[in-house]
């Protein structure tokens, strides 16, 4: 079944690689931990998070996307992007913060419509995620959810303004970007105001990616305990997974808008309403 996900999830044996390359040790238990059994609640602060978003078109992105999962439309569009965050103090509950971890993150993704238990929801679905943090893409499809790939970030910043700059280990998802605050929300064809905006960012809280195997998704739920947004002026911005022509042909894609939100505690919920991968017959 691994036609349904990306090829990137299933190639165990060549992400242990470059762990192991760097000194940490393999044991074969921890290549055997299921996902599943992840801890229950983790938390901590979401130092800086940037959303840069595009909106595409529709069928293009639903052909990317493993059944059942749904485009979730916005004036058209697929709504498709980039999550740039920074957490801290991340530990599992009742664990002191001073023991917690940081690390800078990012995740491609698209907003989605999914069969749950009660009716359909809204959600995200993640083509791939990038840290920083050794540790994380070691445990990341193992003891939580989410196949992590290493990446190097850099990080220039102030209350104003933000530059950042992401080498991914394939080049394939290297992103840089240059941005500013704006002090009023100017619309786009697929947001026209800013109450349209959060919201719509605000009620896509459930991730779901493939898992390790490739055979199932697995899913957190990323609760926050406060929803604060501003928009951001784009002035420049790369992002070499979305200029790929063989994923998003010329005339697919374009951009739409920044947001930015900073210091905003949150957990980490794991999901038990997970679609299952439909079969794809030949």
């Amino acid at each position: 079944m691994s036609e349904h996900c990306p090829p990137y999830y299933i190639a165990a044996a060549a992400r242990l690689q470059p762990l192991q390359r760097s000194g940490l040790t393999v044991s074969r238990s921890l290549c055997l931990l299921d996902s599943r059994q992840m801890l229950p609640l983790i938390q901590g602060v979401i130092a800086r998070r940037m959303l840069l978003n595009f909106r595409a078109d529709t069928d293009v992105v639903q052909r990317l996307l493993p059944a059942p999962l749904q485009v979730d439309e916005q004036n058209g569009h697929a709504i498709v992007g980039i999550c740039l965050i920074r957490l801290e103090n991340l530990r599992p509950q009742g664990v002191p913060r001073q023991l917690g971890l940081s690390s800078e993150n990012m995740a491609h993704r698209v907003a989605i419509r999914y069969p749950g238990r009660n009716g359909i929801r809204t959600g995200v679905f993640v083509w791939r995620r990038e840290t920083d943090q050794r540790l994380v893409e070691l445990l990341g499809g193992r003891l939580f959810p989410g196949v992590h790939h290493h990446a190097r970030f850099q990080v220039s910043e102030s209350p104003s303004r933000l530059e950042m700059h992401v080498a991914s280990n394939d080049s394939k998802a290297d992103v840089h970007f240059s941005a500013r605050v704006l002090g009023e929300w100017r619309g786009t064809s697929s947001f026209g105001s800013f109450d349209e905006v959060s919201e719509f960012f605000r009620r896509g809280d459930c991730g779901f990616s493939c898992s390790l195997r490739g055979d199932e998704l697995e899913g957190l739920q990323l609760k926050m305990l406060k929803w604060e947004m501003v928009p951001m002026q784009i002035e420049t911005q790369h992002c070499a997974f979305y200029a790929d022509p063989d994923r998003f042909p010329a005339g697919s894609l374009e951009f739409d808008c920044g947001l930015l939100m900073r210091g905003i505690p949150h957990e980490w919920h794991q999901l038990k309403d997970i679609p299952e991968v439909a079969v794809r017959r030949s």
